[in-house]
């Protein structure tokens, strides 16, 4: 009986003891304790957790307080005298901006390249004679020529910024040459055909034989076909010699070097020019530079005895 109650306590006891093992292992499972102390840790663990997330109400007061903090900073510069932001707006004008002083400096750049404001040169003075300037136009394009790549000649700006003169404006530089008996003649010749001007030829060319110049025309002998009719009558009596550009002894030649508008029509329209001045009674000669060559020289010698007008060599003129 003893015995028995001895076995019942003891069974009783382990009983209970590996009863409250499992309790205890069942509850404190990942602890290392009891139930009682892991629910604590949780409590602690979820309430720290609590305490890292901010709320949407924290949120809110920390941009708010950023704010506020960029507010305060902002107070904190000093604050411009009266009537110092105009002054400062002033001194902001006064420095350019980087963009603004490049275009500055170009602008700058600019302006040192532009010529100087000048009056256009009709007139000119050159080895004791006149020579007067009336257009930039050309129906000719000469390699050779002394406009090419010049915005001067011999110190003369030829290139007409303001338009071709009329016949007043050429007579009133001549006049301002002063006594007009120093020099040996007046010579229509400038950076362009002179014949595209003919009403002014005809008139300048009075006044200059009533002062007693003798007058030439330098031409390119295309005077009839650029004015579309025949111009000599035109210069009898007012031109004492034609000098006519002959340049080549063949259309071929001429083309190559002086590219006419007319093309083989510029050629032959100049030879017939330089016969016909010699027909109605008006001084002619042909010219060529002495740069083209001997066997050209002497082709053009030959031309122009056919024909029975002068040839007139002369050197190649540069520009100073």
């Amino acid at each position: 009986m003893e015995e028995n109650e001895k076995k019942q306590a003891q069974n009783s006891g382990e009983g209970g003891r590996n009863h409250g093992r499992r309790r205890r292992h069942r509850h404190g499972r990942g602890h290392g304790g009891n139930g009682n102390n892991g629910n604590a840790a949780n409590a602690n663990n979820g309430q720290e957790q609590k305490q890292q997330k901010p709320t949407v109400a924290q949120n809110a007061d920390n941009a708010s307080g950023k704010k506020q903090q960029n507010k305060q900073q902002k107070n904190k510069q000093p604050m411009p005298q009266k009537g110092q932001p105009q002054q400062q707006k002033n001194q902001n004008a006064q420095q350019p901006q980087p963009n603004q002083q490049s275009k500055n400096k170009q602008k700058n750049k600019n302006e040192k390249k532009a010529e100087p404001p000048r009056k256009d040169t009709y007139v000119y003075v050159l080895d004791g004679k006149i020579y007067l300037n009336l257009t930039n136009k050309c129906s000719n394009g000469c390699d050779f020529c002394v406009r090419n790549e010049r915005a001067s000649y011999y110190g003369n700006y030829l290139w007409l910024q303001k338009g071709e003169p009329t016949a007043a404006q050429v007579v009133a530089q001549i006049h301002g040459l002063g006594d007009l008996t120093r020099f040996k003649e007046a010579v229509f010749c400038g950076f362009g055909e002179p014949t595209y001007r003919m009403d002014v030829i005809v008139e300048v060319a009075d006044f200059l034989h009533e002062k007693g110049l003798s007058v030439r025309l330098n031409t390119n002998g295309q005077g009839c076909l650029i004015n579309k009719r025949d111009i000599i009558p035109e210069l009898v009596g007012k031109i004492d010699l034609v000098n006519v550009s002959l340049n080549a002894s063949c259309y071929e030649k001429y083309q190559k070097i002086c590219r006419s508008m007319f093309r083989e029509a510029g050629f032959d329209g100049m030879v017939e020019f330089a016969k016909s001045c010699k027909r109605q009674g008006v001084a002619v000669r042909f010219s060529i530079v002495d740069c083209i060559g001997e066997e050209e020289v002497e082709a053009c010698k030959r031309l122009a005895q056919s024909v029975n007008v002068p040839l007139h060599i002369r050197d190649y003129i540069t520009d100073c």
